[in-house]
This record gives structure tokens, sequence and C-alpha cells, in this order.
């Protein structure tokens, strides 16, 4: 049902006029651990995104967000869209492992980016919000890098976040398993920054932009984290749709991904660019 859904809405995913493409980078040794970058023409000293699916920890890669990042790259950025390996053949760590020396890779070889004082925003949808999350989290504390292995791993913290319909936690037992092991058996202290009650206590994210909407399956993970936000007073802004438009097209989970040609999404995307 997923592959037939996310066909349709990646049908003429043509690269844009004015878009160059750099695909299937290789950023580490692994089958998995490719990325594509896409920019601007003629564009130089270009702030960074990268950008990282969702899928529940164990669906998707990088071409179901082309249309997405392709729209990024026109408003002005260079874009490093990634893929990482899928639950259950990689556990969670290594997804974790994955995304931070992938962001590495890209703020350091990136074309066309800024030389000194790379500006990064890592944007993540659905569970790939909580992968942004951890591995901006990973780049400002020691704490988070020891207990996922990833000393040398890491680049850079980010600028910003923007983060679309995320999966915040994956610790109650209907999802146990989507990180390919059972999140409530065996030890391991990453375990632990999978509550972002407790990654905050030893993390302060930047500025953050996110969005979801009443016709999210996710919703209800967006405004418990948007009161988290809250109680902890980090800067945020939350972009909250109704269930339809005015047109009466439906805002369902990661709609900004799926339908960046929408009018409105283009506006999220303009704002998000300011963070």
């Amino acid at each position: 049902m997923m592959s037939k859904f996310d066909a349709k809405c990646e049908r003429g995913a043509t690269l844009p006029r004015g878009v160059t493409a750099v695909t299937d980078v290789p950023y580490g040794d692994d089958k998995a651990e490719t990325l594509d970058f896409y920019y601007p023409d003629g564009g130089e000293n270009l702030p960074l995104i990268v950008d990282i699916h969702g899928g529940g920890l164990v669906y998707g890669n990088k071409e179901l967000n082309k249309r997405f990042c392709y729209a990024l790259a026109l408003r002005g950025f260079c874009v490093a869209n990634i893929n990482y390996g899928l639950a259950p053949e990689y556990a969670f760590v290594e997804q974790v492992r994955q995304t931070c020396k992938a962001v590495a890779f890209a703020q350091k070889n990136a074309p066309h980016t800024e030389k000194k004082g790379l500006r990064t925003v890592i944007v993540g949808d659905s569970a790939g919000a909580l992968l942004a999350l951890l591995a901006d989290g990973a780049a400002k504390s020691g704490k988070v890098r020891a207990a996922y292995g990833l000393d040398g791993m890491c680049g850079a913290a980010a600028d910003g976040l923007f983060l679309i319909s995320g999966m915040y936690s994956f610790s109650s037992r209907r999802i146990n398993g989507l990180a390919g092991l059972s999140i409530g058996k065996g030890k391991g202290e990453w375990r632990e920054y999978t509550d972002l009650r407790k990654l905050f206590e030893v993390y302060a994210p930047p500025k953050i932009f996110m969005t979801s909407s009443e016709g999210d399956f996710l919703k209800k993970s967006t405004k418990r984290f948007a009161e988290l936000l809250t109680e902890r007073g980090y800067p945020f802004k939350l972009d909250y749709k109704p269930k339809k438009n005015a047109h009466g097209e439906k805002y369902i989970h990661i709609y900004p991904v799926k339908f960046p040609e929408w009018e409105e999404c283009g506006e999220i995307l303009d704002e998000f660019s300011i963070i």
C-alpha cells in the first residue's frame, strides 16, 4: 500500500530546470551509505540541508524525497538527500551512526557550499525527525556520542532543525520492534536517548520549525513534543494544519514532502528557510 501511494506521489519527479544533481555518492563503505547532492545552478557559498527520509525505520529510501529536495534546492540550498539502512537488517544504533556519518560527510564534501562558517539545517520527516534530533544531539553531547559509539563520526552541530510529522519516540509497545531490537529488553545506554526527556538532559536543540496536521496519524506525537519543547524553554515554531485545505485536499502525514508544489507547502518551505 505504501509503495503504491509513494509511486503515485513521485510520478514526474524529474530534475527541474536550474538544479544540478550529483547522485549515489558513497559516504561510507556499507551498501546503504549513499546520498545525492542537489544544488541550484550557478550557486556559490550555499547553506547546507541534510534531508532524512521517514518510513518508520523499516521502509523508504532517498528516492521518495527527491521532489521535496528539488524544491529546497530551488530555494538556494545545497541539499544532501541521504539513505540509511533499514530495520530489521540494521539496528537503530547503526541507523543513527549512518545518519551522523552522512551529516559529517555532507558538511565536508557538499559542492558549492560556504567554505567558512557553513550553515547546516537538518530536515527529517516521520522517523527521520527522530534521527535528525539524535544526529544533532550526538554532535553536541559527548554522552550521546558515547552511548551510540559515535566518536569520530559526527560533524558540526546544526544551526536549525526542520521536522515534519515526527515520530519522536518508539518506546511504546506497539512499535517496539521498529529498531530491530526490543526496546524493553537488554542493555544499552542508547535506549535512554530515544526518550526525548532524557535526551534533553544532555542536549539543547537549535531553533526548530515543525509541521503536522489534523490528518496526520502522528499528530499526537508532534503535540507532545511541542509541549516538551515549551516546558524546556527551547525555541520552536509549529505549523499545524486542519484536516483539509480549501480545495478539499487532505493534509496527510508528511504532506509537505509529498506535495511540495502546493501553494501552502511552498509557503512553509519559504518560512522554514529563515531558521
